[in-house]
């Protein structure tokens, strides 16, 4: 279960250059000397100004919480979390409800090495109706969408950034990203995070309209999935605590609907629910190991072919 927020375990592998300290998580392949700064311009069709900010790590989190100050008290949640996905780079969350913006600030600070140096991971909120959003993408460049540049220029110009036209950013050319280090105690990084954030909030996938085509317009059709679950056998009489379990689950499958029924169908075939999708990611069948392959003869044939070996814990939830 999540709860506690992760520990770095190594914070000397920061790459620093010309002065400006890239975070951890995404930085150049070749030597760049980034600048701080902003761009911005005007979105005719969104009505508002969009702008591009970026800093020093050291001063990211703090520019980033007095931009967040200029959005209204309740706002909706936005994660992105790496996919996986031979086809996708990013999922998208967003949360059911509008939330107090002093708890999504207060989640941030618990978590801010995930969210300033995870290079899986962006976070933000936005406004209800929209027209003012902001947004710390897994570059860990700051994005704000604001109907009033005179209140964004005079918050910009309290941080001392410039105005630069065409800023150049490192992540235009050849760059790295990678997941934070962690205790061995806490598991995955940034699907810890995401899985907090579950656990607090209702979340629902943004859905890509073209999720079932190739970047080349093509029809994907049944292919393989490799599905990370938290699930559970309930209380019962007989086993008074629930018993919860993560595992990685193999499915051949047209669509992420068609992933969601196979698993239901096969979990309740053993008397136990999925209680959170942690991540759903494409990988064709060519991309396969040769252990996999052979572990899934029929790979046009919809499917749960392989589940992996499973982490249990014993988890306090109420029988039904």
């Amino acid at each position: 279960m999540s709860g506690h927020a992760p520990v770095r375990r190594d914070m000397s592998q920061r790459y620093c250059a010309g002065g400006f300290t890239y975070p951890f998580g995404s930085y150049p392949e070749e030597e760049f000397l980034q600048v701080e700064g902003y761009d911005s311009r005007y979105l005719k069709d969104d009505g508002c100004f969009y702008y591009e900010i970026i800093l020093s790590h050291e001063k990211t989190l703090g520019a980033f919480l007095s931009l967040c100050a200029l959005l209204p008290e309740k706002v909706y949640l936005v994660v992105k979390i790496n996919s996986g996905d031979y086809y996708r780079d990013h999922d998208t969350y967003i949360s059911e409800e509008t939330i107090s913006r002093a708890d999504l600030v207060s989640w941030v600070d618990d978590w801010k090495d995930v969210v300033l140096d995870d290079g899986f991971i962006g976070f933000g909120m936005f406004a209800e109706g929209g027209g003012a959003e902001v947004f710390l993408d897994d570059h860990k460049t700051i994005h704000v969408y604001h109907k009033d540049p005179d209140v964004m220029e005079s918050a910009l110009e309290k941080m001392g950034l410039p105005f630069i036209m065409d800023v150049k950013f490192f992540w235009d050319g050849p760059h790295y990203h990678e997941p934070l280090p962690l205790d061995e105690d806490y598991g995955d990084d940034y699907l810890t995070a995401f899985e907090d954030l579950a656990d607090l909030y209702e979340l629902y996938l943004d859905e890509d309209e073209d999720e079932d085509t190739a970047p080349d317009g093509d029809p994907i059709g049944i292919t393989c999935w490799k599905v990370e679950i938290r699930g559970y056998i309930p209380a019962s009489a007989s086993r008074p605590v629930a018993q919860g379990f993560y595992s990685t689950v193999y499915i051949n499958a047209e669509s992420r609907k068609d992933v969601s029924e196979l698993v239901d169908e096969y979990l309740s075939g053993r008397e136990e629910q999925v209680d959170l999708y942690l991540q759903m990611a494409r990988v064709p069948f060519e991309l396969l190991t040769s252990e996999m392959r052979v572990k899934n003869p029929g790979p046009n044939e919809p499917c749960v072919w392989h589940e992996s070996e499973r982490i249990v814990f014993d988890w306090d939830l109420p029988s039904d």
